[in-house]
């Protein structure tokens, strides 16, 4: 009887140091395989546009509405709206929103009038639950926000092809606005595509993992969980390949605008400041009152289109 209990106690030992080799070895990989470069991935990716389908229709200002959504010859499917004014005569001014994983395309709606510009709002390339329940869901779902992450890069690259086809667009002002969860893609498209002529990041931070741990804080009560599980999702979600720190200083020359809250609850203190420093000149800081952006607060999206509007000379220099 001994002899077993203490077989069973051997084998109990090897099976933990198993899974723990195991779990060593899928975080090795993980942290290696989100950082690989992708730069030749992106444009396969992105292919050509084999088909285009839009909808138009007319805002509660009168203004053009168009649903489009654009499938790739590699299979890439990217979907996003416009809202630009009817009668315009010049070519327009566009903005190109990336904004939360909830907003989406809907953003254009958040900016009402948008006057003599185009505002065109993304859909991550996401299909998967928009809230995950249970480990069992959390785990299916993993691969395909995994994949969201990595299709982001390309599908803006997909929509830039789009709008320089139309004869509405002005070539020469095109601007990429990211907003909270959009920072890192707004950084990294403009880093890569120089057809962005001026980038707008709005309530941001120079250390995405530092930004996931503090939202992982807002819904995890164990401290001493908050740094783990962070690094972790910032694996998950390609953290190391979407450095806003590191995109960000490499759009220069082109100009970029850093836009911080003054009291944001979701970005961590000082990250506005790091974000600022690390972009390159010509380059300009702003403030919105109150918190971080997000639909509810309507008062904060006019005021994010009022320092667009002030600021479009020089996004557009």
């Amino acid at each position: 009887m001994t002899r077993i209990i203490a077989r069973l106690r051997l084998v109990l030992v090897y099976s933990v140091l198993l899974i723990v080799l195991l779990i060593t070895l899928l975080l090795t990989w993980l942290r290696w395989e989100s950082g690989l470069p992708r730069d030749d991935w992106y444009a396969e990716r992105k292919g050509r546009i084999e088909r285009a389908a839009v909808e138009s229709s007319t805002t509660p200002h009168g203004q053009v509405s168009e649903s489009v959504e654009l499938v790739s010859d590699s299979g890439l499917e990217v979907s996003f709206r416009v809202v630009r004014s009817a009668d315009n005569r010049a070519p327009l001014p566009v903005l190109l929103v990336l904004g939360g994983h909830r907003t989406g395309s809907d953003a254009v709606d958040l900016f009402g009038d948008v006057g003599d510009l185009a505002v065109v709002g993304v859909n991550y390339p996401y299909d998967g639950p928009e809230k995950v329940r249970g480990a069992a869901q959390i785990a299916e779902s993993i691969p395909q926000v995994r994949k969201a992450f990595l299709d982001t890069i390309p599908a803006v690259f997909l929509i830039l092809d789009w709008l320089l086809e139309q004869p509405w667009v002005d070539e020469t002002r095109i601007v990429a606005v990211g907003a909270s969860l959009g920072v890192p893609f707004a950084a990294a498209a403009g880093a890569r595509d120089s057809r962005i002529t001026g980038l707008m990041l709005v309530h941001g931070a120079a250390d995405n993992r530092l930004w996931i741990e503090v939202n992982v804080a807002r819904r995890v009560d164990t401290e001493m969980l908050h740094y783990p599980l962070a690094t972790v999702l910032h694996w998950i979600a390609y953290g190391p390949l979407l450095d806003t720190r590191q995109h960000v200083a490499n759009v220069s020359p082109r100009p970029v605008i850093i836009v911080g809250a003054r009291n944001d609850e979701r970005t961590p203190a000082n990250q506005t400041q790091l974000l600022f420093d690390a972009a390159q000149e010509p380059k300009q800081l702003r403030w919105t009152e109150g918190r971080h952006v997000q639909p509810g607060r309507t008062e904060i999206i006019v005021e994010l289109l009022r320092i667009a509007n002030e600021e479009l000379p020089f996004l557009t220099r």
